[in-house]
């Protein structure tokens, strides 16, 4: 009798196993991984999106909450309504003050004030440095303002050998003792342009692309991912 019933119970098929708990915390892993990192850029853009709305407003927002208050009555209207309508106001106000400026800087009145207010501020001792050099930095990346500009997209071995770096051409200098020719290269960080290295190169030591300066500038922006898969060198200057 107990033969038998090892027999039967032999016989019968095994129990499925719960699943196990390892697998289950993978999936939730790689399922949370996933939906980070799709919400990722979407959180980027907010954020620099909201840099943007505070630099922009930091001025105009008081003056569209005093109008909102005197001209919308809090009886009538909620606080969210405020809020929203002072939002949009003051981004309003931030885009009129602008196209004034605009309209100003092709006037030759307009160019001269602003010129007498560009000495102003660049003979203050606190201000004149960060002033001068933020306007140096936009003349750079203006496209087809004043400055000189970025003039070409080079590679070149930085921080060593062996290590290609994309660097921006913004000047050619000659050595008046030997004649040999280098280029000033600036180096910028990803993903902040804005912020680098400047290094003076043999101008036989560096390698010109066939990248434009957009595409460079896009291509540090994004780290490298919208970097084509194919690139062909060009002949150093030299």
């Amino acid at each position: 009798m107990t033969e038998q019933k090892q027999l039967s119970i032999d016989a019968l098929p095994p129990a499925t196993p719960n699943p196990p708990r390892e697998a289950m915390g993978k999936h939730l892993g790689s399922v949370f991984i996933g939906g980070l990192l799709a919400l990722i850029p979407f959180l980027v853009t907010l954020y620099i999106l909201d840099l943007f709305y505070r630099a922009a407003t930091w001025l105009s927002l008081p003056v569209a909450q005093w109008i909102v208050l005197h001209l919308l009555p809090q009886t009538k209207h909620g606080l969210l309504a405020q809020e929203l309508i002072s939002a949009v106001l003051a981004v309003l106000i931030f885009l009129v003050v602008v196209y004034a400026i605009g309209v100003l800087s092709t006037r030759v009145i307009g160019r001269k004030l602003l010129d007498m207010l560009d000495h102003f501020i660049e003979n203050l001792p606190l201000l004149k440095g960060i002033y001068g050099t933020t306007k140096q930095v936009i003349s750079v990346f203006r496209q087809g303002g004043g400055g000189a500009g970025f003039q070409r997209v080079v590679l070149l071995e930085f921080p060593r050998v062996g290590l290609w770096t994309l660097g921006f051409v913004t000047n050619e200098i000659t050595d008046t003792a030997c004649g040999k020719k280098y280029v000033s290269v600036f180096i910028p960080m990803t993903p902040n342009p804005t912020s680098g290295f400047f290094q003076l190169v043999a101008s036989d030591e560096v390698r010109d692309t066939d990248w434009t300066v957009d595409q460079g500038i896009k291509i540090v922006l994004s780290g490298g991912l919208l970097a084509p898969k194919e690139m062909q060198f060009g002949r150093n200057p030299s």
